[in-house]
C-alpha cells in the first residue's frame, strides 16, 4: 500500500514525540500512544492503541483500533475516550449535577445522582438507613438502556454516598455519554481542538 506525501507526513506527526501546538486554549496537541500509563490503562479491558488529545486541562484518550477494508485499506476506528483532568493529579472528569439520571435500586427506588464519572458517582442516599458497602443496581441514563452496575462505598458524608464501580458491563456506552455531555460543557474546547485537525 502506497502513502500520499501528506498522509506520510500525517504519520510522522503523530508518532513524534512532540504534540501539536495550539494558542486558543494553553495547549492543544494530539498523539498517538501504545503505552498508556497507569491511570488510563486500568480504565480499559484490553489496553492498546490510544489516540491522546491534550486541550486546555483535561487529557482525551481515545481507544483506537485500526481494520482492513475488503480493498485492503486500512480503516481506523475511536471509540468514546475515557476523559481525565490534568490539573497536578490526574483524575476522572465528574459531570456535577446532571439532570434525570439516577440509580435504580433492585428494590425499586431510584437514587438521584450528584455527580458521575466512568469509574464511579456520588449518590443520594437519603431513602437509605443503612447503606451497604457493595451493592448492584441499574444506571439509568436518558437516550441509553438501563446498565447494570456492582459498585463499592468510598465514603459518606451526610446522606451523600461517594461509590466506586466495581463491575460494569457498559463501560463503552458510559463514556460515550459522559463524552457527549463533556463536548456541550466545553464547547470552546472542541472547537480549538476541530481548529487544529
Amino acid at each position: 500500500m502506497e502513502f500520499t506525501e501528506q498522509e506520510l507526513a500525517f504519520f510522522q506527526q503523530v508518532f513524534s514525540e512532540n504534540t501539536l501546538q495550539g494558542d486558543d486554549v494553553n495547549t492543544t496537541g494530539l498523539s498517538l500512544r501504545s503505552e498508556l500509563p497507569d491511570y488510563v490503562a486500568s480504565l480499559f479491558e484490553q489496553p492498546g492503541l490510544c489516540m491522546l488529545a491534550e486541550v486546555g486541562h483535561f487529557e482525551l484518550w481515545f481507544p483506537l483500533s485500526l481494520s482492513l477494508t475488503a480493498n485492503g485499506d486500512l480503516q481506523p476506528a475511536l471509540e468514546a475516550p475515557e476523559i481525565f483532568e490534568a490539573l497536578g493529579q490526574h483524575r476522572s472528569w465528574r459531570f456535577d449535577n446532571p439532570k434525570s439520571i439516577y440509580l435504580l435500586t433492585d428494590d425499586g427506588r431510584k437514587l438521584p445522582i450528584h455527580s458521575l464519572s466512568s469509574t464511579g458517582a456520588v449518590i443520594d442516599a437519603e431513602q437509605i438507613k443503612h447503606a451497604p458497602q457493595r451493592a448492584t443496581a441499574k444506571l439509568i441514563l436518558p437516550d441509553y438502556p438501563p446498565m447494570q452496575l456492582e459498585m463499592q462505598k468510598a465514603r459518606q458524608q451526610g446522606s451523600l454516598i461517594a461509590v466506586t464501580f466495581i463491575r460494569n458491563t457498559n463501560k463503552k456506552q458510559l463514556r460515550q455519554f459522559l463524552f457527549n455531555n463533556h463536548k456541550q460543557g466545553f464547547q470552546e474546547i472542541y472547537h480549538s481542538l476541530a481548529a487544529h485537525s
